[in-house]
């Protein structure tokens, strides 16, 4: 047992002439380079196995039906329900010619409550005043207006739904026309003829809130 242990101690303490040898051959072998890496043996490239020449597809046509929202056809078609819907809907277009412009008096008679078999004709009510602003929304569908009268030196406003089933009729009393030449030529220099009532400049009036004698002017008008 002693001469077993004795020749443990002795492998465990003598050096290894392979570990050592195979480090000195580490360390003076030469540093490998990224150029001086072998080259690849087939420096030729391969041919595509599937396919011996590339296709060329032709691009897809057009949509022969444009794309429209499910929301705005249908809002398009509610609109056309109305029995005065082509009327209306170029009274208050953003550029038919024979829109009614800010500025123009209108008269709006509107039903108290919806007509129905038992009361086929329910009374009614009417307003008449400048119109202010136009506002539309969903494809014409929600087309508001809103008009401004003075009530016993108050200006009051009220706003009305176009298409709504309360409005009985929308009259024109007065429509806001640009100034035109006095010749009817229709040209932009020369004596310009004076509007009975001029259009304004601005799609929205709210500043007539400030000018009250504005539609004091109109009042002939009502």
């Amino acid at each position: 047992m002693a001469s077993l242990s004795n020749r443990i101690r002795v492998a465990l303490t003598r050096p290894s002439h392979a570990s050592t040898s195979q480090r000195v051959a580490r360390q003076h072998r030469p540093q490998r380079l990224f150029s001086s890496s072998r080259p690849s043996p087939s420096s030729t490239p391969l041919s595509y196995p599937f396919a011996s020449a590339i296709q060329v597809l032709p691009p897809s046509p057009p949509p022969t039906h444009p794309k429209t929202s499910l929301l705005r056809t249908l809002n398009l078609h509610l609109t056309s329900q109305h029995p005065l819907a082509t009327e209306y809907t170029a009274l208050f277009s953003r550029r038919h010619p024979n829109r009614v412009r800010s500025g123009s008096v209108l008269t709006v008679i509107s039903y108290t409550a919806l007509p129905s078999t038992a009361n086929p004709q329910p009374s009614t009510t009417t307003f008449s005043g400048v119109l202010m602003a136009m506002r539309r929304r969903h494809a014409g569908r929600d087309t508001s207006i809103r008009l401004r009268n003075l009530v016993g030196r108050t200006g009051v406003e009220q706003s009305f739904k176009v298409f709504s089933p309360m409005i009985k009729e929308i009259k024109i009393v007065q429509r806001a026309t640009k100034s035109v030449a006095a010749t009817g030529t229709g040209q932009r220099s020369g004596d310009r003829r004076k509007p009975v009532l001029r259009a304004s400049r601005r799609a929205k009036m709210y500043f007539v809130r400030d000018q009250p004698d504005r539609c004091v002017a109109f009042s002939h008008l009502f």
